[in-house]
């Protein structure tokens, strides 16, 4: 599952998740770029807490791929348009876009404002849609273009939070959608959806809450960023050039519930 010589752009790489589909990314040999609000890594304190290189640095060291940072706002149209021309630039094309970035707001209906709507909706949802935008032309031109979106196993239940819930099953219908409009160029849309991963956002979750997801995860562990990107970059490769539109669970089964 060789990607040399081919450029992979990743939302919210900095940390977590998107942090493990680069270092996964970049070990099959593709240049990286890191499109992140921050470059530092978050640190939480259960899941990551040695994380303290910078993405870019760390897969440059142990893969030996160029990779690069681009600061991006992806609440902002043009910092998300101003990435994916940086990327371009920089390794004169893009062959595979990564929308991982994601934010959570914990509350019920009654609880969460507008404004928390909003800001998870234009996160986790319009951000993949401008990230696509944007890409999809140099996609088409590179010939093996790919696009993996990372949604979650919220999209097929409840219980996160109506904003976070309705944006991952959001995801999947956009994947399906993008796969139609770009499948006479040869570009593949998929998408992952992660179960229980240690990063630093489930530090958000109280002490309860971690041993809960864990027990109803079937696989004795609950995952890793590198378990996600496993995933990511099979459908960024060549082994995966005749699948479209498709949904894989990483979740080590969590989804059919392992209570």
């Amino acid at each position: 599952m060789s990607l040399a010589e081919r450029t992979a752009l990743i939302t919210g790489a900095s940390s977590g998740i998107g942090r493990g589909i680069a270092t996964e990314l970049a070990a099959a040999g593709a240049n990286i770029v890191v499109a992140d609000i921050r470059e530092e890594p978050k640190r939480g304190e259960h899941y990551q807490t040695d994380a303290t290189v910078p993405t870019a640095d760390l897969v440059e060291a142990e893969s030996g791929v160029e990779a690069t940072f681009a600061e991006t706002d992806v609440t902002r149209e043009s910092d998300i348009e101003a990435a994916i021309e940086a990327a371009v630039t920089e390794f004169g094309g893009l062959d595979v876009l990564v929308n991982n970035v994601g934010t959570h707001v914990h509350g019920t209906s009654q609880e969460l404002t507008a404004e928390e709507w909003h800001r998870v909706v234009d996160v986790n949802l319009t951000s993949y849609f401008l990230a696509a935008k944007y890409a999809v032309p140099h996609l088409v031109e590179s010939e093996q273009g790919r696009i993996v979106n990372v949604s979650s196993v919220n999209a097929y239940e409840g219980g996160a939070g109506p904003p976070y819930s309705a944006t991952k099953a959001a995801i999947v219908n956009l994947t399906r959608d993008l796969a139609l409009e770009v499948a006479d160029a040869g570009v593949t849309v998929n998408t992952v959806l992660p179960g229980v991963v240690k990063t630093p956002m489930q530090d958000q979750n109280d002490a309860e809450t971690r041993r809960s997801q864990a027990e109803r995860t079937a696989l004795p562990r609950v995952g890793e960023p590198s378990d996600v990107g496993a995933a990511v970059r099979f459908f960024a490769s060549d082994r995966a050039e005749w699948i479209t539109g498709a949904e894989l669970l990483v979740d080590g089964g969590y989804a059919i519930g392992g209570y």
